[in-house]
C-alpha cells in the first residue's frame, strides 16, 4: 500500500468545517506556486493521504457511504495527480531506500 506525506514547501490551511469534516483544504507550493483549493471529498482525500492514512479509498468510501471498491480507482487517480503537482508526495518504501 503506497504511503503519502506532505511535501517540503508546501503550504496548507485546513479551515474548521461543520461536524468535524472541513469543506476544503488551501494549498500552495512555496515561494511561487499558484494556490490550489480543494473542496469536499477532494479535501478529504489530501487530509487522509497527508496524515498517513493506509486505505485512503477505503476511509474515503466510508464518509461517503460507498463500497470501497467503486472508490478505489477514482481516489488513486485523483492521488497520482496530486503528486504530479508536487501537492503530495510518495513516501519511498524501506525497500526502495536501501538500494
Amino acid at each position: 500500500m503506497t504511503a503519502y506525506r506532505i511535501p517540503p514547501r508546501l503550504a496548507h490551511v485546513v479551515p474548521d468545517g461543520v461536524d468535524g469534516l472541513p469543506s476544503a483544504v488551501f494549498l500552495m507550493r512555496l515561494p511561487d506556486g499558484p494556490p490550489v483549493v480543494l473542496h469536499g471529498s477532494a479535501a478529504w482525500i489530501w487530509l487522509l493521504a497527508a496524515d498517513g492514512e493506509a486505505g485512503v479509498a477505503a476511509a474515503v468510501a466510508e464518509l461517503v457511504g460507498r463500497p470501497p471498491a467503486e472508490m478505489a480507482d477514482e481516489v488513486n487517480h485523483f492521488l497520482d495527480d496530486l503528486v504530479g503537482r508536487g501537492l503530495i508526495e510518495v513516501v519511498p518504501r524501506r525497500d526502495e531506500t536501501s538500494a
